[in-house]
């Protein structure tokens, strides 16, 4: 169970890069084919970008910290599973 969580979480992670990369590349609308994708992510960051605002140069820092948290969770997630359900500290 553990497993398949952590490779959602991995998914996850390529989805937003792929958003980020999208909004790099082609500002403004993205394509139709992935719009309904791109609106779930949007939700999901713009909380993120409300708690760090756009810093020197206008750069948003709110897609980093989403990776930095699911990094995190999906750490401790692998530590459970190798380590039988606890965690060592």
């Amino acid at each position: 169970m553990l497993v398949i969580v952590i490779n959602i979480l991995r998914a996850l992670q390529f989805v937003v890069l792929i958003r980020v990369l999208l909004t790099w590349i082609m500002p403004g609308n993205p394509p139709r084919a992935i719009q309904p994708l791109t609106r779930q992510i949007d939700k999901v960051l713009k909380r993120f970008q409300v708690l760090i605002p756009a810093g020197p140069g206008y750069i948003d820092l709110g897609p980093m910290l989403f990776l930095l948290l699911i990094e995190v969770i999906n750490r401790i997630l692998i530590t459970l599973a190798f380590s039988g359900g606890y965690l060592p500290y």
